[in-house]
């Protein structure tokens, strides 16, 4: 925007939406907007530049506004999955301040600015620290959680990513980037956050490390860079096909633009590939669950199958079943057999029992309570612990398909 207009345009310039940062006054060529079919108006282009780079004097409020929310979201995130409450989680969702710097990242790789690129990716790096290092901190304060301690459900689900978080990463980018171009659409921000979850997989990565847990933390970590990766480049797109980029700059920066997106493509595919393989693991699992269900079913029709896990990272497969019933289930190297025979694979097997009594009884007011008449219930008697001892032993057995 020239600093000489005339007179005539100065009424016109008044009524425009004042333009904070400097270097939005630098957006002012106009080009298509590509999949909308118009001019996007220098306004509404200097209008977003306001809403993703807060330079000069407004530098430092935002970092403090933004490091404020990052405690916030954090520590409710980090209460919420030691406290097992989905609930909660989706409100450090809302809270979160990650998806402006993250958009930021997309609108600077389209435009070529690799100053306010590696800004906004420092401004990321210092959120996911907070995030993680509160995780840490929230973790220690309840020393009962360490490393032979289950860990909630929440944290466990954030632990194991595959292809689908990576769809989703994809879609809530695009999203987020279609809502700060529509400010007419921007009711559906919020949706976009709660979708993507930015916070949780932080402080479940300071969770698991707390708890001495790395092997979970790396999975939360790898869901983590995934939405970071994979919104920076569905945001880059939609930046790029809404005509975010005035043409003039769309040819003069072909070269270095290119790259970026390279850059960033090349991220995805590193992200993509051990989520392909937590995939198939996960896959493989729920295979093997349904079949080894289906096993017990059919070699102890009376018992009641209560759980069956899967671990397929280790060899041989491990299966943990745990039933009930009335009657105790046969030998367990017997069910491992049949296990493996029907996956055509070695396992390791190990069942858990615990014998169901059912009983029904009366009483009257004052009378004592008949002391050989069993309560109604699952309820676990010495002779029943006795035989979950001695089924409770890890029983493994290797058969040759062939045999």
């Amino acid at each position: 925007m020239t600093g000489h207009m005339a007179d005539g345009a100065e009424s016109a310039a008044s009524a425009r939406p004042r333009v904070h940062a400097e270097g939005a006054r630098n957006l002012v060529p106009t080009g298509e907007l590509g999949v909308r079919g118009k001019e996007l108006p220098p306004e509404e282009r200097a209008r977003i530049f306001d809403e993703l780079f807060f330079e000069g004097d407004r530098r430092a409020p935002y970092l403090w506004r933004f490091f404020a929310l990052m405690v916030f979201s954090s520590t409710i995130a980090a209460l919420g999955l030691l406290n097992d409450s989905a609930a909660v989680v989706i409100g450090a969702m809302l809270v979160a301040p990650l998806m402006a710097p993250i958009l930021g990242l997309s609108a600077a790789l389209v435009q070529s600015w690799t100053l306010r690129q590696v800004e906004s990716l420092a401004i990321i790096a210092g959120g996911a620290l907070v995030g993680v290092a509160i995780g840490w901190l929230a973790v220690n304060l309840f020393p009962e959680i360490d490393q032979d301690v289950t860990l909630p459900g929440e944290v466990l689900a954030r632990t194991a990513p595959n292809l689908l978080d990576l769809g989703i990463a994809v879609a809530a980018g695009a999203a987020g980037a279609y809502v700060m171009i529509r400010k007419e659409a921007g009711s559906a921000l919020p949706g976009v956050g709660i979708a993507v979850a930015l916070v949780p997989p932080l402080g479940t990565i300071g969770i698991t490390l707390g708890a001495d847990r790395g092997d979970l933390a790396e999975g939360a970590l790898l869901l983590f860079l995934t939405n970071i990766v994979c919104i920076t480049l569905a945001a880059s797109l939609v930046f790029l096909a809404a005509g975010f980029v005035p043409r003039m700059q769309r040819i003069l920066h072909r070269t270095s633009r290119r790259w970026s997106f390279i850059a960033t493509i090349a991220a995805v595919v590193l992200v993509a590939v051990p989520l392909a393989w937590h995939t198939r693991n996960q896959l493989d699992e729920a295979s093997t669950q349904r079949t080894a269900t289906r096993v017990v079913e059919t070699w102890a029709p009376t018992a009641t199958v209560d759980s069956v896990s899967v671990d397929t990272t280790v060899s041989p497969t491990f299966l943990d079943i745990a039933v009930s019933g009335p009657k105790a289930p046969g030998d367990p190297d017997e069910l491992a057999a049949l296990i493996s025979t029907r996956i055509d694979e070695s396992v390791e097997v190990q069942l858990r029992y615990t014998r169901q009594i059912a009983g029904t009884g009366t009483a009257t007011p004052g009378a004592s309570r008949p002391s050989a008449q069993p309560p109604a219930g699952r309820v676990v008697s010495a002779e029943a612990r006795a035989s979950v001892r001695e089924s409770s032993q890890p029983s493994s057995v290797t058969t040759d398909p062939d045999a």
